[in-house]
């Protein structure tokens, strides 16, 4: 049950007692309280440190070691003092490891939780009710440790946005714990376990469930739901672990992720899909229905946080900063030839439609701007950038695939972590691609822009706030404020899209502020559009950035007037033919031509 110590850890186990992940997370849930004083959280986290490090692997399978110790009558593990067994206790023990695939120890440690939390006698026989109970309070267990992980990470994540005086001793506690767990190997054993799981080779199971067939069906799909739940909270864990700015996904582990998130989630149903509904008849008439939900409930989500995880580990925001460090920035990991070898490899195959889309969309954003973020870099041929965007905007895929996956339940459900990612491919994909200026796109395209800002934005004080405080500069925020400016330059005469991105971007008072700032700046008052004729052509003139008239309509007024000037002396000699149309006048600032 000792859990091994790591060398060079900041923070040494103290207890051989495997934890109580549920007391744990009970701790972590409220740091900000007076419940638990910092000491006690200190010792807490101490002691189940080197546990967390294993992640799921901290719980172990049987061994012949374990089951002596058993046997022998005598075993550390559950409370601060060695316990004596009794022959009855050993025997359901033993036969409890075996219908769980646990270690004897640990299972005797699980046992007496779990019959303390019921309230129940010491059992004198293994039956199936007691393996039903067990396997539950084991899987709430598992979760449970997953779950602290996943808090740790969180309270990470958060320290950005912390003043000094907001950090309290026990959340000070919590963070060391955390940079222990990382410097321990956390990032290996969490996509480790992961990878396994998307492959649908844990957790470990039992070679029999139960003799009895309605028993046995029933704990095939208490495993099946497990393996979903764990893989979920393993997915969150992730994804939280590469936002913190302490992690940085190698090319090879991103390659890594990618294949197993392609077999597990993005092109097939999860692992235990399968199992979970063949074994859904023993819940009644409506049981394959409810399995059927759960698991379309689960890939969804699953497909929606690899995609996500796959897009911030490709760190678009510090390739966009890269852009813009007077030397360069830091070494990005994946802005080298090997790294994008290795990246290109784990793509090749993904096809161009809604699913793989928005991961397809990041990595030819990256190659777009990878020769202006690393001096000197040539992608290699297997990630040539236009090859790469061709296949981005193939399809399904695009910012239509962005914007399906936006609209996903999981993504509009979640906070602003997730849609900041998401936020970065965007901004970054416009600057990459020459998507604006505004004038250029088609009133169809600039809706699916709006779209998109909408559902990343809208209801996103943090995110709109973190808009208007860079808005000004040309880091991450400057394509936004280029789609902003656009949409400005066609107000008042088309007001609509001016509105609709001020709206999104007025979440929160001080973005509010900032929105209403913005829009009394505005144009407020319209030209006439020219009418048809050709006497009203040229009278009003589009003004450019540099407050000249545009060139290009300029030219086209040039050669149009060399036209008509044709068509008006055909007339005059009594030839037929329409007249030519005038250049149309393009959105935008203009002036009268007098």
């Amino acid at each position: 049950l000792e859990a091994e110590s790591e060398p060079g850890a900041a923070m040494t186990s103290g207890s051989k007692v495997l934890p109580s992940y549920r007391e744990v997370f009970s701790v972590l849930e409220g740091l900000g309280s007076l419940a638990t004083s910092p000491e006690e959280v200190e010792k807490l986290l101490g002691d189940c440190s080197d546990f967390l490090k294993g992640c799921l692997d901290s719980f172990k399978p049987p061994s012949s070691a374990s089951k002596a110790a058993v046997e022998s009558g005598t075993v550390s593990g559950y409370g601060d003092q060695p316990l004596n067994l009794n022959e009855s206790i050993r025997k359901v023990t033993v036969e409890a490891s075996t219908r769980l695939a646990l270690d004897e120890v640990q299972t005797y440690a699980l046992l007496r939780r779990c019959l303390d939390e019921d309230k129940s006698p010491l059992p004198t026989a293994c039956d199936d009710d007691l393996v039903v109970r067990l396997t539950r309070y084991y899987f709430a267990e598992r979760l449970q440790l997953m779950k602290c992980i996943q808090a740790l990470l969180e309270r990470g994540t958060d320290a950005e946005h912390d003043d000094d005086d907001e950090v309290t001793p026990a959340l000070a506690h919590a963070r060391a714990c955390l940079r222990d767990l990382l410097a321990g190997g956390l990032e290996e054993k969490l996509t480790g376990a992961l990878c396994s799981h998307m492959r649908g080779s844990t957790p470990t199971r039992p070679a029999v469930y139960s003799k009895d067939r309605r028993r046995n069906a029933q704990l095939a799909k208490m495993w099946a739901t497990q393996a979903l739940e764990e893989t979920q909270v393993m997915l969150d864990c992730a994804f939280y672990m590469y936002y913190s700015p302490a992690v940085r996904c190698s090319a090879s582990g991103f390659a890594r992720l990618a294949e197993a998130f392609e077999e597990g989630a993005l092109g097939r149903a999860p692992a235990s899909a399968a199992e979970l509904v063949n074994n859904a008849w023993v819940d009644g008439e409506r049981g394959e229905e409810y399995a059927r939900e759960t698991v379309n409930g689960f890939s969804d989500s699953f497909r929606a946080m690899c995609s996500v995880i796959l897009i911030e580990a490709m760190d678009l925001e510090d390739v966009v900063q890269s852009l813009n460090a007077a030397d360069g920035g830091d070494t990005h990991a994946m802005l080298n030839v090997d790294a994008m070898k290795d990246v290109a490899k784990a793509l090749g195959k993904w096809p161009s439609d809604a699913t793989h889309g928005p991961v397809l969309l990041a990595w030819a954003t990256l190659l777009s701007l990878a020769p202006s973020a690393a001096s000197g870099l040539t992608p290699p041929p297997e990630a040539d950038p236009a090859k790469m965007s061709a296949r981005a905007a193939g399809g399904d895929a695009g910012f239509d695939s962005l914007l399906s996956l936006l609209r996903t339940d999981y993504i509009k459900g979640i906070g602003h972590a997730c849609k900041s990612v998401l936020k970065n491919l965007f901004t970054a994909s416009l600057a990459a691609f020459d998507v604006l200026p505004v004038q250029r796109l088609k009133p169809g395209e600039l809706d699916a822009l709006l779209d998109i800002l909408s559902e990343l934005v809208e209801g996103q004080p943090i995110l709109c706030e973190q808009f208007w405080g860079g808005s000004h500069g040309d880091g991450q925020e400057a394509p936004l404020m280029n789609l902003l400016v656009g949409c400005r330059e066609r107000h008042p005469a088309d007001g609509v899209p001016l509105l609709r991105a001020l709206s999104a971007l007025a979440s929160g008072p001080d973005a509010a502020a900032c929105a209403l700032a913005f829009l009394s700046r505005s144009p407020t008052v319209a030209l006439p559009t020219p009418g048809p004729g050709a006497d009203m052509a040229g009278s009003i003139v589009p003004i450019g950035r540099d407050g000249e008239p545009m060139r290009k309509w300029k030219l086209a007024m040039e050669r149009w007037e060399g036209e008509y000037a044709d068509y008006e002396q055909r007339r005059d000699m009594g030839w037929g033919g329409d007249a030519p149309p005038a250049p149309p006048l393009p959105a935008g600032p203009g002036r009268s031509a007098g």
